[in-house]
């Protein structure tokens, strides 16, 4: 499945830049797997790089580049150096031959693919390639040797550097998604009920949560952020089996909606639709888990800590505070 997903990820990138080549292609995943990283914590697809001359390189999406297949021709011709110390050089030019599935792709990542063929467009494939060579994944290895995924997560100066490209990865959605993600899936796989001093220590990050979220930039989707953090919360009574999809779920949004709001790459009014749309999809996921756990309606409602019901509160009250938020 995922390398399905690549190859249609290669169809899109192919679609919408016709000249593209096979080094900007291969920099189009690298990307793609780069960031997804660094803001959710796994690469989107599963893949393993080698550090290469021209940068980090994924074998399947090289192999698969290198000659005409079912899903796409490859048309190569011998280019000619600039000079007589310059190598000659093979130049890669591919014609789609299926549709790219989109149905394989969130709105998120299709955003992600957006933002990445636009960072690369009119740029020259060998600065792209020098970019690479400044990372420590790619620096601290020779080639052909395989480059560890730990190397994927970028310090401070290699986010500034990737940024200053025009790939935008840090940000609140960074935070959210490091942080939920891996808590969320604990939640998933421990014996449920939970202590109330967990409970506490969930409640705490969530609380945290609300306070550092970026209004008003990203006002647009809070109250379908909030919808999410009632939802979560209580998941954590009654289904701690759904809290890991419900992250994913936010997850997604929330970077879509971020790289909408910072590249201006959609409309108001279209935006503002699908935020809605979001919040509506959490309130009745709320709304599902009353339903399948009446028998603990009771519980949840009179059960629950002065101490985690003020603290709840409060946190609101300092959020919906913070001019303008939409609530």
């Amino acid at each position: 499945m995922k390398k399905l997903k690549k190859i249609h990820a290669m169809l899109y990138a192919m679609e919408h830049d016709p000249a593209i080549g096979r080094t900007k292609l291969m920099k189009f995943i690298f990307f793609a797997d780069l960031i997804h990283y660094n803001q959710r914590g796994t690469t989107l697809f599963d893949s393993t790089y080698i550090r290469m001359p021209k940068g980090p390189v994924d074998p399947v999406a090289y192999s698969l580049t290198g000659e005409t297949n079912d899903f796409f021709t490859v048309k190569k011709s011998r280019g000619k150096g600039k000079s007589s110390a310059t190598r000659p050089y093979d130049h890669y030019l591919f014609q789609v031959r299926v549709p790219v599935n989109r149905d394989l792709f969130s709105r998120y990542e299709i955003a992600l693919f957006h933002m990445i063929l636009t960072a690369l467009r009119g740029k020259k494939a060998t600065s792209v390639s020098d970019l690479t060579h400044h990372l420590r994944l790619w620096k601290e290895f020779r080639d052909g040797e395989e480059i560890p995924l730990d190397y994927f997560a970028l310090d401070d100066d290699e986010m500034r550097l990737v940024e200053s490209f025009g790939l935008f990865i840090d940000g609140f959605q960074r935070e959210f998604c490091t942080r939920m993600t891996t808590l969320s899936a604990d939640l998933s796989d421990a014996i449920h009920p939970f202590t109330p001093e967990r409970v506490v220590k969930v409640e705490e990050v969530l609380d945290d949560l609300v306070v550092r979220y970026p209004l008003p930039s990203l006002a647009v989707f809070y109250d379908a952020y909030l919808a999410w953090d009632d939802t979560f919360r209580l998941a954590l009574r009654l289904n701690p089996a759904v809290v890991s999809s419900l992250t994913a779920e936010c997850c997604d949004a929330l970077c879509f909606t971020s790289y909408a709001v910072q590249s201006g790459a959609v409309g108001r009014e279209v935006l503002a639709a699908y935020c809605e749309e979001v919040e509506e999809r959490f309130d009745t996921i709320r709304e599902g888990l009353f339903r399948e756990h009446p028998e603990n309606l009771c519980e949840v409602t009179t059960t629950t800590s002065d101490l985690l019901d003020l603290t709840m509160r409060l946190s609101r009250s300092l959020a919906l505070e913070m001019p303008p938020g939409r609530r």
